[in-house]
């Protein structure tokens, strides 16, 4: 059943101009086709997409709107990773169930761009994609230091040598570095602050990592 994202529920009209091309020229869907509708806040209706009507699909609600469970509480504070490394991290925390994504600059980062509209789009599609009806919140791009002051739960960090992750007991944030790690400075500061823990044997991608990490850490909702 294709998920579609929508502004606010319920909907019952037209989708937007994107969203029917896709639907209409590159799916190519007919009338009859079953739809499920998101708001990415937690809520979805299924619908139907009835026609097209100069060039816009149009939906029609078929049933009420519903609100799913949240998502694990758990948030991702990562270093800006290379554009294809960060695009893949953050399409992997949102499959994973983060809540909230947090792209930090570090010492070591060597990409230091904001593309909030971008990452926003791949949460939006990774969130359809994996039957999510919520979205994880881009946070503005911050100094490390700042991003993990500036959080209100417990955080982990995973840092080599720490303690195997395990299950968070509740909402949590964990902190994972660029490609080439938190510098020294970073790591003595990390292991001060929050609690280190670490991910197992092998040393994996930055983008692997926060999957790990996240999947490690994040408490049952």
């Amino acid at each position: 059943m294709k998920r579609v994202r929508v502004a606010s529920l319920p909907h019952d009209g037209p989708l937007d101009a994107g969203v029917s091309h896709h639907l209409l020229h590159v799916l190519r869907a007919r009338p009859g086709l079953a739809l499920v509708l998101f708001d990415g806040a937690g809520s979805e209706q299924p619908a139907e997409l009835v026609a097209d009507h100069d060039g816009l699909a149009i939906a029609r609600a078929t049933g009420p709107v519903r609100t799913v469970s949240a998502e694990g509480g758990i948030d991702l504070v990562v270093a800006i990773l290379k554009h294809q490394a960060m695009d893949l991290a953050i399409r992997m925390a949102t499959e994973a169930g983060v809540r909230g994504i947090h792209p930090v600059l570090t010492e070591r980062s060597v990409a230091k761009g904001e593309r909030t509209d971008r990452w926003e789009r791949i949460t939006s599609a990774a969130a359809a994609q994996c039957g999510r009806a919520d979205e994880p919140v881009i946070h503005p791009v911050r100094r490390l230091r700042e991003a993990v002051e500036g959080l209100e739960t417990p955080v982990y960090a995973a840092l080599p040598g720490g303690p195997l992750a395990e299950r968070a007991p509740g909402t949590c944030a964990v902190c994972v570095g660029p490609e080439g790690g938190f510098s020294p400075a970073e790591v003595a500061w990390l292991s001060a602050h929050v609690t280190p823990v670490g991910l197992g044997p092998h040393v994996y991608r930055a983008e692997t990592a926060c999957v790990v990490a996240v999947a490690l850490l994040r408490p049952v909702p």
